[in-house]
């Protein structure tokens, strides 16, 4: 496939949530990519990513194309002009499709996280050493620039060696019961979907391996009842090194509690600490009489920002064009997996578990 004038044409498989509100802006900020195409069963879903893909690209004064929708994900890997696949679909559908994005001999870019299972993470591993293609799941953090800064804060020693990290995530998850991510074999529950995203931060910070994991978990709302999942965990991760990482993960606060609430970390080393929580830097307070206080929300989705995504995309798009290998290896992403896995295992039987898992 050839790179005419530095360019990578790209399919976006999943326009939902994520895919349309995350992903699909941040292609009219990365003049390397062009989104030729994007994909979802619901045809009105697909209709409107193009046309918001359109939109977008006009606003960032960008000449291009209407990206072509389609409704079976086969048609778009028939492309050839399709080089790399973005893939925002529910998660026990990652490697499925991921696996044959690559047999198709196209690079992939997937969400969050890796896959539902190790041996469907595995068959992701090998499917791209198989086919000579790249594979990188979108842990997002590693591109926040918040948590991109903190990493740089430790690695040049300002805490001492990092000892104890305590994260939290916390919100009022707005999606209807029958929503994928309630349910335990396709979206995992908050230990999955959110924990994820600890449990990778965590091995980053640290650089470290993980050796146990012990976790206590609830069903709090009616929906996390009903799908037999859970929406409230605590998780402790020891690591090789000697640290211990402590997750809050939760979707059962109440309505409107995230935002500017959302996350907390705090990484405690040797010689310092560093905080940070989204309250210490919301930069806007009002008062009103209706309404009383408010703090506004900047960003869409409250576990990331905008840009991050955009910071991810165009990551991944470089190491396409310039043959490098992506920051978050897709090992990095099973690491991560593997942990939460132990966190579900361990909310499950109450007992701690020992890592690898065997």
């Amino acid at each position: 496939m050839s790179h005419e004038g530095q360019r990578i044409k790209v399919g976006l498989i999943g326009c939902g949530n994520i895919g349309a509100g995350g992903h699909l802006p941040a292609y009219a900020h990365i003049p390397e990519a062009e989104l030729v195409a994007v994909c979802d069963t619901v045809e009105e879903l697909a209709h409107s990513a193009a046309e918001r893909a359109e939109v977008e690209a006009v606003g960032a004064g960008l000449p291009r194309p209407y990206p072509r929708p389609h409704t079976d994900y086969r048609r778009l890997l028939e492309r050839e002009d399709v080089e790399m696949v973005d893939l925002c679909v529910p998660t026990y559908l990652h490697s499925q499709l991921a696996v044959e994005v690559m047999q198709a001999g196209k690079h992939v870019l997937c969400e969050k996280p890796m896959a539902h299972t190790l041996s469907a993470a595995d068959a992701m591993i090998e499917a791209a050493q198989t086919n000579g293609v790249k594979l990188m799941i979108g842990q997002v953090r590693r591109f926040d620039h918040r948590y991109t800064s903190i990493k740089e804060q430790l690695d040049a020693g300002k805490a001492g060696r990092p000892v104890f990290i305590r994260r939290a995530e916390r919100q009022f998850l707005p999606f209807p019961p029958e929503a994928w991510q309630w349910d335990p074999r396709r979206g995992g529950g908050v230990i999955l979907d959110i924990g994820v995203h600890a449990t990778d931060l965590f091995r980053w910070l640290f650089g470290q391996e993980a050796t146990e994991v012990y976790a206590v978990a609830k069903s709090v709302r009616e929906a996390a009842i009903a799908a037999g999942s859970y929406d409230h965990a605590f998780i402790t991760c020891k690591f090789d090194g000697g640290g211990v990482g402590f997750a809050e993960s939760s979707w059962a606060y109440p309505q409107g509690f995230g935002g500017t609430l959302y996350a907390q970390l705090d990484v405690v080393g040797m010689e310092g600490k560093v905080q940070y929580a989204d309250k210490n830097t919301n930069p806007m307070l009002t008062y009103t009489t209706e309404k009383g206080h408010a703090l506004p929300r900047y960003f869409r989705f409250m576990s990331t920002t905008e840009y991050a995504f955009e910071e991810e995309i165009r990551h991944f798009v470089r190491c396409v064009l310039d043959g490098r290998k992506p920051a978050v290896s897709p090992q990095d992403a099973r690491a991560a997996l593997e942990m939460a896995l132990a966190a579900q295992r361990s909310a499950e039987t109450g007992e701690p578990v020992s890592l690898p898992l065997g």
